[in-house]
């Protein structure tokens, strides 16, 4: 297999037709299509389905290969990018996941530092829920990822370094029925639509199982969302309930006047264990390393300011 094979696969499967493919790869179709045959060929299997107008979709060979290929040519730049890094440890290329439930001014913060020692350092900051950042960290995609971990364990090879907890609150408008209580309980909480992680279903079998430890009916009404803009949209448009980090949530906290207001009642919660996630198997490359050293500075700090935060 062919490093450019293996592109044009992936293409074709990030696309989800030859035509679209082609056109981001700026080859005409026949050309593609060719290369995906030789490919198969290669291979000795099949690995599209192909139908009319020109939709493709992978059969069961094809999407065994999907995490190989990627891994494959993550593992490629990963290796280019190591000896640019260290041929003079003054360029290059260091990439980041970050997970929704990670403060976000401890890596603004630690950037900036970065950027002052190493600016001819590229950054890419890839934001996304922190159960499938890990899964590209484990195809070599990111040097490592800062995220909010809660119950899942890491592959081999990988460990986790817990930088702050901290628990979900429940968030609402400021005009929502609700805000103005100074205490609730569950039974309260009744009757409401409630805006859940789409990519995460954890989180509302969090929320129904807190009402039904309660003896109480478990909400009905759901709205799966991973697009954070329209969510907090209709979050400002409504009456729905969100159990959301407060890391998230912060910047519509501290504006004046607040956009979104903590709700007084304690459950449903789900603790977050703030974690930098690095590969234990192999070194970072001396840039990766350092951006990790200015996050773990910066968010010292930051707990001893702040005092809100503890070490798990």
């Amino acid at each position: 297999m062919e490093h450019r094979q293996l592109e044009r696969f992936l293409a074709v499967i990030d696309h989800g037709s030859l035509v679209a493919a082609a056109r981001h790869l700026h080859l005409t179709q026949q050309a593609l299509s060719a290369s995906l045959a030789n490919l198969e060929q290669d291979l000795g299997v099949r690995l599209f389905d192909r139908s009319p107008g020109g939709i493709t979709q992978p059969t069961a060979h094809g999407q065994a290969l999907v995490r190989h290929a990627r891994s494959q040519l993550a593992g490629a730049e990963r290796a280019r990018q190591e000896l640019l890094n260290l041929s003079d440890g003054q360029t290059g290329t260091v990439t980041v996941g970050l997970g929704e439930s990670f403060a976000g001014d401890i890596i603004a913060a630690a950037l900036m530092r970065f950027r002052e020692l190493r600016p001819g350092i590229r950054v890419n900051l890839i934001e996304g829920y922190s159960e499938k950042l890990r899964h590209r960290l484990y195809e070599g995609e990111f040097d490592f990822i800062a995220a909010g971990v809660s119950a899942y364990e890491l592959a081999e090879g990988f460990t986790r370094e817990v930088i702050y907890s901290t628990n979900d609150v429940i968030a609402v408008r400021p005009e929502h029925p609700l805000a103005r209580r100074r205490s609730l309980t569950l039974k309260d909480l009744q009757g409401f639509t409630w805006l859940v992680p789409y990519s995460r279903p954890t989180d509302l079998e969090v929320i129904v199982e807190a009402f039904v430890a309660e003896n109480l009916e478990p909400p009905r009404r759901i709205i799966g969302s991973d697009a954070y803009r329209i969510g907090l949209q209709l979050q400002l448009a409504s009456d729905l309930l969100i159990m959301v980090s407060p890391a998230v949530i912060a910047p519509e906290l501290a504006r004046r006047p607040a956009t979104l207001k903590v709700l007084p009642i304690a459950k449903p919660t789900e603790q977050r264990n703030a974690s930098l996630i690095f590969p234990s198997d192999r070194p970072l490359t001396p840039p990766a390393a350092l951006l990790l050293e200015e996050v773990r500075k910066v968010a010292r700090t930051a707990r001893i300011s702040s005092g809100t935060s503890s070490k798990a």
